[in-house]
């Protein structure tokens, strides 16, 4: 979580709400979950590989069918807001997933990782309802354990039999020295890893990131595995600024249609581009900590689609970056990196679910380096400036006009 220090780690997202498990099944035993579609932009169940952190399988709304006499609110044009009859039942195997889908059982997971017998789940709810709880009003899934020869575990005594732990999942960051060794290269230009202009790059595996953006070693046909306890529903790209091209970073974009559903909507939308959009300030991979985010509903957009999003420290924050001034404003990192450099921000724009008819999101690119050709204005394009240089534009007419030169 962004606002827990103790659980800010691999980069979260503000929007969502996370809770993890960590557990050991019985031979021959499933486990399943009882639960409610909680009242929100989206929930999934993502299991993980314990070594690489990479995600294994997952299982989201969509493709969890409802119980007998319920339905499934978020399916497009389903009615979302009632409160009665949207339970569902899920299963949890300590299996890896089939390689032919076909094979896959119904609301399944599939959580085994060969070579492992301790097995990580992930059960996410992004964006509850205005006024609703984190779970969105539903609670959490409730658990039994099925052992192989037929009896069923309930409550204290089922995360016994399974050995949940109740320690936080591992953390995914690199070491500090390896970290300053590739951050602080002799002979690097000002502002490195990050440019004059803000350059994009998609997230294929931790190991590519690094090399890409520390080495330049951005090319061949990295493997889209994800890692950092990434959503499989998710796709990434990051970018790379810095203070020292200026202490205020304009953003300029299209913002990809979305559902909105943060204030009770009473039906999901039947035509969007994405499920979900977000923009946060993080640290680095020193520390994996996020700083703040921004997700679609809260992005101001003028009627064409297109935002401007400032960025800046607060006390660097210009006055004319306002809502009244259809301005969005997004703190860089009060920490920098968290590693010694002050000026450092990662920033990372997140693609949930793109609609089979939108082909301009993160999972549509394919190569390093095609970010741009892919994602064409969805893809933020960058200018740095200083708190007066944006104050001198005045009014939001001025700034976009400036922004088109």
């Amino acid at each position: 979580m962004v606002d827990d220090p103790a659980q800010n780690y691999a980069f979260p997202d503000a929007g969502a709400r996370y809770w993890s498990a960590q557990l050991t099944l019985p031979t021959g035993a499933r486990l399943t979950f009882d639960g409610a579609y909680a009242h929100a932009r989206y929930q999934s169940l993502n299991s993980y590989d314990m070594a690489t952190h990479a995600p294994t399988d997952a299982l989201d709304d969509i493709s969890t069918r409802p119980d007998p006499g319920s339905s499934n609110p978020y399916l497009p044009g389903a009615r979302r807001a009632h409160d009665a009859h949207r339970s569902y039942h899920v299963a949890v195997l300590g299996d890896p997933a089939p390689s032919n889908p076909a094979q896959r059982a119904g609301n399944t997971l599939y959580a085994g990782v060969a070579g492992q017998t301790k097995m990580a789940l992930i059960y996410r709810v992004y964006l509850p309802d205005r006024g609703r709880d984190a779970t969105g009003g539903a609670g959490l899934p409730r658990p039994t354990l099925h052992l192989a020869d037929g009896s069923t575990v309930t409550g204290p005594a089922l995360c016994q039999a399974v050995e949940a732990s109740r320690n936080r999942l591992p953390l995914t960051t690199l070491a500090l020295q390896s970290y300053l060794a590739l951050r602080d290269q002799p002979g690097r230009p000002i502002g490195f890893p990050a440019a004059a202009r803000p350059v994009w790059h998609t997230f294929y595996n931790p190991a590519f990131s690094l090399a890409c953006v520390y080495q330049g070693a951005c090319d061949g046909t990295p493997a889209r595995t994800g890692g950092q306890y990434s959503n499989r529903d998710n796709q990434y790209v990051a970018g790379y600024v810095s203070r020292a091209f200026g202490n205020v970073l304009v953003l300029r974009g299209r913002l990809p249609v979305t559902p909105a559903t943060l204030d009770r909507e009473p039906r999901m939308a039947a035509h969007t581009d994405l499920r979900y959009w977000s923009l946060c300030s993080n640290e680095s991979y020193a520390t994996t900590r996020a700083v703040a985010c921004v997700d679609d509903e809260h992005v101001l957009t003028d009627r064409h689609g297109r935002y401007t999003i400032v960025l800046s420290l607060p006390q660097d924050r210009p006055a004319n970056a306002t809502a009244a001034n259809g301005v969005t404003w997004l703190s860089l990192s009060p920490n920098g990196d968290g590693a010694g450099h002050p000026d450092d921000t990662m920033l990372i724009l997140r693609n949930m679910l793109p609609s089979t008819g939108f082909h301009h999101a993160v999972q549509d690119t394919e190569t390093p380096g095609d970010e741009r050709a892919v994602m064409g204005d969805y893809l933020p394009s960058g200018t740095y400036t200083t708190t007066t240089g944006f104050e001198a534009l005045g009014h939001l007419a001025a700034v976009q006009a400036h922004g088109s030169r």
